[in-house]
């Protein structure tokens, strides 16, 4: 089961190093992609960046996100039984409001 979630997220900008200026951020819409395991009981768990736009910016939110998704888990022999490295991409649609 694929998920496809496209958040748009109000952006609040921080004096740091590492934050993208609001021009790097107006510049595309961004994405997020992670690695993850379901669990037994259909959880989401081991989260991972794989590979994100706009200097992780938006790293923080996907996991978020992620950890919140549910699935029906993998049955074998009639037992659930752990998925090991599922993969998402999180789209995020930038819009100046």
């Amino acid at each position: 089961m694929k998920k496809i979630l496209t958040l748009i997220p109000l952006l609040f900008l921080t004096a740091c190093s590492t934050t993208p200026t609001k021009d790097e951020l107006m510049s595309g819409d961004a994405y997020v992609q992670l690695s993850f395991d379901v669990n037994e009981q259909g959880r989401t768990e081991n989260i991972v960046v794989i590979d994100s736009s706009h200097n992780g910016f938006f790293n923080k939110k996907a996991i978020e996100a992620i950890k919140k998704w549910t699935y029906k888990p993998k049955m074998v022999n009639g037992n659930p039984v752990k998925k090991i490295g599922e993969k998402a991409q999180l789209d995020f649609k930038i819009t100046d409001k």
